[in-house]
């Protein structure tokens, strides 16, 4: 059994982050999953405000009980990295990979693994001719990668949801100012659950903005 949460492109300490609303979305699956995995760009920039939220975070990870399930993978900001690592209490790993009743899922930023969107191309096309690369040419850090496998990437700041290609992309929790309502409320806040026993939905996507504001 594989119950798994996948957030992206968190952005923590950017002033439009919507903190309170990530709290809550972690909150909300802390205690029906095994592990949360921030799957890249947790922290917007590397700074003094950076590092207290990044501690902060990890407080309050703590004081909620979760602070051990939660590992995190490396984003596509270097500085990113720095702080991450400079924190030995918490997990950082440059992939993750899940074996489950599903298949095996494979989950990373995507900036380090050549993902890049052509001219009128959309990130869903983009990441479904990342995957035929990978599976034809193998990358030295990451496992290689095969056709049935599930990819998991953030990075884009678009979700979308492909079973066909098994592809997948969070959503980001950072908001700016010229974003319309109904942008915000299709591309923000949006994370992965993985519950590999519930056979009839085992790969659900959470609009979590939409739901609170329900």
């Amino acid at each position: 059994m594989t119950r798994a949460a996948i957030f992206g492109d968190v952005h923590l300490d950017a002033a439009g982050c919507k903190r309170k609303e990530f709290l809550e979305a972690i909150k909300s699956v802390a205690n029906t999953v095994d592990i949360i995995i921030m799957n890249g760009d947790f922290l917007d920039t590397y700074n003094e405000n950076a590092n207290d939220a990044l501690k902060e975070f990890v407080t309050w990870s703590a004081i909620e009980g979760c602070k051990e399930k939660i590992v995190y993978v490396t984003g596509g900001m270097g500085h990113e990295g720095n702080l991450l690592y400079d924190k030995p209490d918490i997990q950082v790993i440059p992939y993750a990979k899940l074996n489950t009743l599903e298949g095996r899922f494979i989950i990373c930023h995507g900036h380090n693994i050549g993902l890049k969107k052509k001219v009128n191309e959309t990130w869903n096309q983009a990441v479904v001719t990342l995957k035929k690369q990978l599976i034809a040419n193998s990358i030295n850090f990451l496992t290689k990668i095969l056709s049935t496998d599930m990819l998991i990437i953030s990075h884009t700041h678009v979700p979308f949801y492909d079973m066909d290609n098994r592809v997948f992309a969070t959503g980001g929790w950072k908001v700016k100012e010229k974003w319309s309502r109904e942008y915000i409320k299709r591309n923000v806040g949006v994370f992965i659950v993985i519950d590999d026993e519930k056979r009839e939905d085992p790969i659900k996507v959470i609009r979590w903005l939409n739901d609170i504001n329900k």
